[in-house]
């Protein structure tokens, strides 16, 4: 099945890939997950669910099952194949669209404080602008990962204040600012599975920075959707292994890395000069698919004014995104230790879920606006 991307109320929480098929038959169903509240609620897959079911029965629209693939936990029980759902796997329903009407107050008083006669810590990170949702100063406090990481630090054991400093010259972050310990992280990053590439000479020579650092656990899921031009019959792709044959425009400059992790062929890639040039080639037919992030894609194609013409394919590459620390440095790794503790704190709380959907529910807002 693919979903058709005409209407804008449903594009933010809508990256939409696939709908996931279950591999085992025969199994008792198990309850249909209950409605969603404004907490995060537990649910077992049973027979014949799919996440865009789920999401139907929970969240009240089957386009938003990006929301619970992208959920902490859920992608590493799904795997690298959010085709597939298997009966028994755990999944964490997050709050309802809406239901978070604003960011969760982040209270630095609540923080441990320095003993006496101790000077306070400040933890200085860097991190780049225009790539909302995630970094953003156009955005409600500078985006989403910017808000995760305000709140992690706060619910950590240090008691840090932390100062997020915006420059936008991201290759300037890995290379100069954060190594040369101007400042001591950066994020967002994507990061690469070292037991692929074994080596960090095998990686392409831009990634190869990236080994000199420690990463966080994910700050973000997200989901690289594969779009395509309402009404191609001949695409009647079946699995990922299908796609790999057909001609897929990426970005000039975008990375591939992840691609290579998933199985593909980056000297068969077709290189558009930008978003926007790639899905030009895909309405000229030169082009078979348009590998983007999902907010990306989302809003590129809304603001051409093709969402009439262009769908989700049934098939994406998951990733993540991390704070970085250099990894010879003591203090940064330190911090980023205690960064981990509160990330799963936030993540435990609840506080985390409701920055994530506001964030959520802020793109679709913005898209219906614009």
């Amino acid at each position: 099945m693919k979903t058709r991307l005409s209407h804008l109320s449903g594009l933010a929480a809508a990256a939409l890939t696939a709908t996931l098929v279950s591999a085992s038959i025969g199994t008792p169903a198990h309850a249909a997950p209950a409605a969603c509240t404004e907490n995060v609620q537990d649910y077992s897959v049973a027979s014949g669910d799919t996440l865009s079911k789920i999401a139907r029965a929970s969240l009240g629209d089957s386009l938003m099952w990006p929301r619970i693939y992208e959920y902490p936990g859920n992608a590493d029980v799904i795997g690298n194949n959010p085709d597939l759902l298997l009966i028994g796997m755990p999944l964490r329903i997050p709050p309802c669209p809406g239901s978070v009407e604003s960011l969760p107050t982040v209270n630095a008083s609540v923080s441990p404080q320095p003993a006496a006669g101790e000077k306070p810590i400040t933890v200085y990170v860097v991190t780049g602008d225009n790539w909302p949702p995630f970094t953003d100063t156009s955005w409600p406090n500078d985006g989403m990962a910017t808000e995760i990481i305000r709140a992690a630090f706060n619910a950590s054991d240090i008691g840090a204040n932390v100062e997020i400093d915006i420059i936008d010259d991201w290759n300037a972050q890995v290379t100069s600012l954060v190594k040369k310990d101007r400042y001591q992280m950066t994020f967002p990053w994507a990061m690469p599975n070292m037991d692929f590439w074994q080596s960090c000479d095998r990686l392409p020579e831009p990634m190869q920075i990236r080994c000199e650092y420690s990463k966080s656990k994910p700050i973000v899921n997200t989901t690289q959707v594969f779009f395509q031009e309402v009404g191609r019959a001949d695409l009647n792709d079946t699995s990922l292994e299908d796609v790999k044959k057909r001609r897929i425009c990426r970005p000039k400059g975008y990375s591939t890395f992840d691609m290579v992790e998933a199985g593909f062929s980056i000297e068969g890639l077709v290189v558009g000069n930008s978003p926007q040039d790639c899905f030009q080639r895909l309405l000229e037919g030169t082009a078979d698919y348009v590998a983007l992030n999902r907010f990306v894609g989302l809003a590129v194609s809304h603001d051409m004014g093709i969402s009439d013409s262009i769908e989700m394919s049934n098939f994406s590459v998951p990733g993540t995104l991390h704070l970085l620390a250099y990894a010879t440095n003591d203090e940064s790794n330190r911090y980023l230790d205690e960064f981990n503790v509160g990330l799963e704190r936030i993540i435990a709380n609840g506080v985390y879920s409701q920055i994530v959907s506001f964030f959520n529910d802020e793109f679709s807002r913005r898209l219906v606006q614009n």
